[in-house]
């Protein structure tokens, strides 16, 4: 699998704190960004930042390795493969309390999210995806 060179990639809403290196990506987001698009919850967000790259491939993969210190109820870590505001999916690491948080996926067709979660320890504070 080829790296990808983190310096060449661009960003969907850049944050205001950031850094990017040959290694490692940081990001510290606002608050309040999120996404999240016609729900049960009735509210729309197309806020956070994403720090994207394009493929030419038709199947592809890739492994990002996060790591992370949420604190605050809502706080998350995670990747995103966003093609618009419509069509997107994430998978992250969301603070719920001291005791647990969720692991989950967000799905977002044609500007309708659902959301699938799992109940973690709230001490784990590194995810590996593919």
């Amino acid at each position: 699998m080829a790296k990808t060179d983190l310096k060449s990639m661009k960003w969907i809403r850049q944050p205001k704190q950031f850094s990017v290196s040959d290694e490692k990506v940081t990001i510290i987001t606002e608050p309040f960004t999120d996404l999240w698009q016609r729900t049960y919850y009735h509210f729309r967000n197309d806020n956070a930042p994403v720090l994207q790259t394009k493929t030419d491939e038709k199947y592809f993969s890739f492994v990002v390795k996060t790591t992370f210190d949420t604190k605050v109820r809502y706080d998350q870590s995670g990747i995103i493969m966003y093609l618009d505001s419509e069509n997107w999916l994430k998978a992250s690491v969301e603070f719920e309390n001291k005791k647990f948080q969720h692991l989950g996926a967000v799905v977002t067709n044609h500007g309708y999210s659902d959301w699938s979660t799992t109940v973690i320890p709230a001490d784990l504070k590194i995810m590996w995806y593919r």
